[in-house]
């Protein structure tokens, strides 16, 4: 081969090279990349794959509108298996494909172990499903709470449990941040009520048997049970619970709130109530074409959480709007003082960038479904 050929297909790679670097620097320029945690994996999966729906659905419809601030929005979702060692890992990622901000969040004890470094990224952090009040009591002044912190879910129980006219309350938890954080909230504002905290059972994750739980149950004459941790065991201590013979009322909390709790409890489901996040189709008319939505589009039901993953992205969405800027401490400021009417209701926030208003519903399994109860 001559000298003269291998200059020109050397400067022909140049050229290849130049082109595909200045195309993909344009590219690049032109989106908003917006990273996602998400359980994509282990037994919390079916939430993780239901938040990556909802997020894609809003930024589908943001894009076909015409982006925002001329730009299109893109996702970038890492596997964090509602795991802390999976989440750290899976916050590097994120972190390393530059990415302009940051959602997601199912487990409050997946998400904590990767606040310290978004906040060194300066990341902005908009958290949706995830709600023990130790997010907060990080002190990250760019990591807001879209769902409801466990307080609230603890009014709705405290007005559930008057109108059942409950007197002594079982409380079970796993030990990990979410699920003990509800139980110790439980354990502190309930007496505050009049009811009697009995019995606080702690069950392993997986445990196949917790005979020794319901019986410690029955015996502490409790009269309500609230199960405090994630639907993939509340069946399991559910049918357990009924089949050992206990027959006073049972509630699970936001982390049962999924139809699998349904289908796998089976009958002994029958009457279980839930402090439940807001259900889209429950909300308002928007959150009923959102439904219809989202069906068209996956083939199957919304979860329980589906409202507010759509309205994290549109939360955003109106920051960059709204401040002109993807400059973190901008859209960081305005998100502290909106007002934003979205499906899961008026999201606004605390100092402390928990929500300041309750989002909780109350639903009662009923022949099979869900059924919104006012009590």
């Amino acid at each position: 081969m001559s000298k003269k050929i291998i200059k020109i297909i050397a400067i022909s790679m140049v050229l290849v090279l130049c082109v595909s670097f200045i195309s993909g620097c344009q590219s690049r320029e032109d989106t908003i990349l917006i990273g996602v945690l998400a359980p994509l994996s282990g037994s919390e999966a079916v939430y993780g794959k239901d938040m990556v729906n909802c997020y894609q659905l809003a930024v589908d419809e943001i894009n076909a509108a015409g982006g925002v601030l001329g730009k299109k929005l893109k996702l970038y979702t890492a596997d964090d298996g509602c795991d802390p060692n999976m989440a750290t890992q899976a916050a590097a990622k994120v972190i390393s494909k530059g990415v302009d901000f940051v959602v997601g969040g199912y487990g409050s004890s997946a998400i904590i172990p990767t606040m310290q470094s978004f906040y060194d990224e300066g990341l902005l952090l908009l958290i949706s499903n995830a709600n023990s009040t130790d997010i907060t009591k990080q002190g990250f002044n760019q990591s807001f709470m879209i769902n409801s912190p466990g307080t609230h879910a603890v009014q709705a129980l405290t007005e559930l449990c008057k109108s059942l006219g409950t007197k002594k309350v079982a409380l079970i938890h796993q030990g990990d941040a979410y699920t003990k954080n509800l139980s110790d909230i439980c354990s502190a504002e309930l007496p505050k009520s009049g009811f009697e905290i009995v019995a606080v059972e702690v069950m392993d994750k997986g445990a196949p048997d917790v005979s020794a739980i319901v019986t410690a149950i029955r015996n502490s004459g409790a009269d309500f049970v609230y199960w405090c941790g994630y639907h993939a065991d509340g069946s399991n201590v559910i049918k357990q619970l009924r089949n050992g013979g206990y027959t006073g009322e049972i509630c699970a909390g936001d982390g049962s709130a999924s139809v699998d709790l349904i289908t796998a409890c089976g009958e002994s489901g029958e009457g279980v109530y839930l402090t439940s996040p807001p259900i889209a189709e429950f909300t308002n008319e928007a959150g009923k074409k959102f439904t219809e939505d989202y069906e068209k589009k996956f083939k199957n039901k919304p979860g329980n959480y589906a409202s507010l993953n759509y309205d994290t992205i549109y939360i955003l969405k109106e920051a960059i709007e709204q401040t002109g800027t993807l400059e973190m401490e901008a859209i960081r400021d305005y998100i502290q003082g909106i007002e934003f009417n979205g499906l899961s209701g008026v999201i606004k926030f605390t100092p402390d960038r928990e929500p300041e208003l309750s989002n909780f519903i109350i639903l009662k399994i009923t022949n099979g479904t869900f059924e919104l109860v006012n009590p």
